[in-house]
C-alpha cells in the first residue's frame, strides 16, 4: 500500500471522527435547549401558582372585611344585609375582591401559556440545532471524501478479486507453441480441455 493511500486512509478516519463530534455536539446542543423548555415550563408553573396564591389572599382579606362589616351592623343594631352596611359590603369589599381575583386567575392562565409557547420555541431550537449539526457533518465528510478521491489516493490499488487464470491461459496455445489462435484450435486447462488435445 503506497503512502498516499495510508494517508488518504488517515484522512477519511479523522474526517470520520469529526462527523461524530459533530453530530454528538448537535444533540448536546438539542438536550440543552430541551432543559431550558422544561425550566421555562416550571417557571410558568411557578408564577401560576404564585398568581392564584394572591387570589386566595384576596379572597381571604375580603371575607375578613365582610365579617367585620358585619359584626359592626350588628353592633350598632342595624340590619348588616340591607341599607348601607349592605352597599358597603357589596360595593367596597365584594365587588373589588371579584375583579381583583379574576384578575388574578388570568395571569394564572396566561403564565401558564405564556411558557408553554416559549418552551415549544425552545425545543425547536433544539431539533434545529441537531439538524443543522448533522448537515454540516455530513457535508464534512463528503467533502473529505471526495478530496481523497480527487487526490488519487486509492487509485493505485488492484480494487479487482484474482480469478487464479494468467493471460496466457485465455490467448490459448496451438499445438506447434504459438498464441493467439483461434478457439477451435486452443487447448489447456483454461478453456476445459486437457494438454496436447485441441478444442
Amino acid at each position: 500500500m503506497s503512502a498516499s493511500a495510508v494517508f488518504g486512509g488517515i484522512g477519511l478516519f479523522l474526517a470520520y471522527r469529526q462527523y461524530q463530534a459533530t453530530v454528538a455536539g448537535g444533540k448536546i446542543q438539542q438536550q440543552a435547549y430541551e432543559a431550558k423548555a422544561r425550566n421555562r415550563r416550571l417557571e410558568g408553573r411557578i408564577e401560576a401558582v404564585t398568581a392564584q396564591e394572591k387570589a386566595n389572599e384576596i379572597l381571604r382579606r375580603a371575607k375578613v372585611a365582610l365579617a367585620s362589616n358585619i359584626a359592626g351592623g350588628y353592633a350598632s343594631a342595624v340590619n348588616p344585609f340591607v341599607g348601607s352596611v349592605d352597599t358597603v359590603s357589596k360595593q367596597q369589599i365584594l365587588r373589588p375582591a371579584a375583579l381583583d381575583v379574576n384578575i388574578q386567575e388570568e395571569e394564572a392562565l396566561l403564565a401558564v401559556e405564556k411558557a408553554d409557547r416559549e418552551a415549544r420555541y425552545l425545543e425547536y431550537r433544539g431539533q434545529m440545532a441537531k439538524a443543522q449539526a448533522r448537515s454540516q457533518a455530513l457535508s464534512g465528510l463528503g467533502m473529505a471524501a471526495l478530496q481523497v478521491g480527487l487526490s488519487g489516493a486509492f487509485s493505485g490499488l488492484n480494487m479487482g478479486a484474482s480469478t487464479g487464470y494468467s493471460a496466457s491461459a485465455f490467448q490459448g496455445i496451438s499445438a506447434a507453441g504459438t498464441t493467439n489462435v483461434p478457439m477451435s484450435a486452443r487447448f489447456g486447462s483454461a478453456f476445459g480441455g486437457t494438454p496436447g488435445v485441441a478444442l
